[in-house]
């Protein structure tokens, strides 16, 4: 600081040269930037508001869909009279029992991502979170993270798993992603879209922003 008086170098409240009182400093802002997008430590990546506001608002844009149960309570409705044994029940029933004989559907990719791995492991949180698919579990390991979501029911299956996992690699990060879908030996296309949904939005530099 300098006396605005005399020009000399000074601190404090009075310039030391001349006697003339000093402006008071104007405080300094310090803000702390925090660069989150190597890291793939699910916990530290949650911690960062800049990855919760990007979560928040991708979750905002969640349309709600209706779910296998429902179309099923609407055809119950639609016949003029509710069932003795609802068809959901039905569903869930024929389900758990095939899932006993292990009786299953479900699908996997694998894709190398050239993004760095924290911004891929925050966009598939957002996609997560965008299409309503409710993260169960998260696994962590030194250098990748495994997160477990739900794969909610629609008109074509009832709910099941969507499984990804997140590496870190020169150069970007691989993806490896897999559906499992219990109970059903069909899900009409419903996997395969929900992985094309998925890369696509991984693959999307839009998805970090």
């Amino acid at each position: 600081m300098f006396c605005s008086a005399c020009g000399a170098k000074a601190n404090g409240n009075f310039c030391s040269a001349c006697g003339a009182k000093l402006p008071e400093a104007e405080p300094i802002d310090t803000v702390l930037m925090i660069d989150w997008s190597d890291s793939i430590e699910y916990e530290t990546l949650l911690s960062i508001p800049e990855v919760r506001q990007r979560i928040s608002q991708s979750a905002a844009q969640s349309k709600r869909r209706m779910t296998g149960e429902e179309f099923l309570d609407l055809c119950d409705k639609l016949t003029g009279k509710m069932a003795v044994i609802p068809m959901a029940t039905i569903a869930h029933f024929a389900q758990s029992l095939h899932t006993k004989l292990g009786v299953k559907t479900g699908k996997s990719e694998s894709r190398f991502i050239a993004r760095p791995a924290g911004e891929v492991l925050v966009a598939l949180l957002c996609s997560l979170a965008r299409h309503g698919r409710e993260v169960r579990h998260a696994q962590q390991s030194p250098d990748g993270c495994i997160i477990t979501a739900s794969l909610p029911s629609d008109l074509f299956a009832l709910e099941g798993d969507l499984i990804v996992a997140v590496a870190r690699h020169p150069g970007g990060a691989q993806v490896d992603a897999h559906t499992d879908i219990k109970g059903q030996m069909f899900d009409w296309g419903k996997s395969r879209r929900c992985l094309e949904e998925l890369f696509a939005d991984l693959q999307c530099t839009s998805a970090a922003a």
